[in-house]
């Protein structure tokens, strides 16, 4: 025989081993799924390691609260009465709150009380961003519409006279460690 041509013992070998090859194919047994998962995963690591570039530290995420004082805003609307436009505003409003009145926002500046046409109105002094001041005649009142708290700017620091509300949003931070 030559080395060319395989003996018959081999070609039978070969056709049985075909056989099983086809016969198990289609189905994949705990065996082979393990053999082709650390296959795959032994592939992944060299790999992972061989395109590696330089270590990085860990960081760590810090949370940490913030204490941040907002103007307290609301919002306001327009009614008519005897004639003449008040605008609507809570009852607790105060010096120092902001109102959204047609899609503006004012601050408070002054509140006070004054005789217009024989009649003792209530006239709030509101500065706009502009930093134009306006007189405007008020009415208290709560009423669905002007009682939500908004999110209002953000107060000063070392401002303790300027009412307001105190959140405290949490901040994420990152240290390393």
């Amino acid at each position: 025989m030559s080395n060319a041509e395989p003996s018959p013992s081999t070609e039978i070998a070969v056709a049985r081993s075909y056989l099983r090859f086809e016969q198990h194919r289609g189905c994949m047994n705990r065996r082979h799924f393990c053999s082709a998962v650390f296959f795959a995963g032994a592939i992944a690591v060299t790999a992972k390691d061989a395109s590696a570039g330089p270590v990085r530290r860990a960081h760590r995420r810090v949370r940490r609260r913030i204490r941040v004082r907002r103007r307290i805003r609301r919002h306001s609307f327009t009614r008519i009465v005897w004639n003449r436009p008040f605008w609507v505003v809570p009852v607790a409003m105060a010096v120092g709150w902001e109102l959204v009145h047609t899609g503006r926002v004012v601050i408070v500046k002054e509140i006070k009380v004054v005789e217009k046409s024989g009649t003792k109105v209530e006239v709030a002094t509101v500065q706009g961003a502009d930093g134009k001041s306006e007189q405007v005649e008020i009415t208290r009142e709560d009423s669905p519409a002007n009682a939500t708290n908004l999110e209002g700017s953000v107060i000063a620091g070392d401002d303790q006279e300027t009412p307001g509300i105190e959140g405290d949003p949490e901040v994420d931070e990152e240290v390393e460690s």
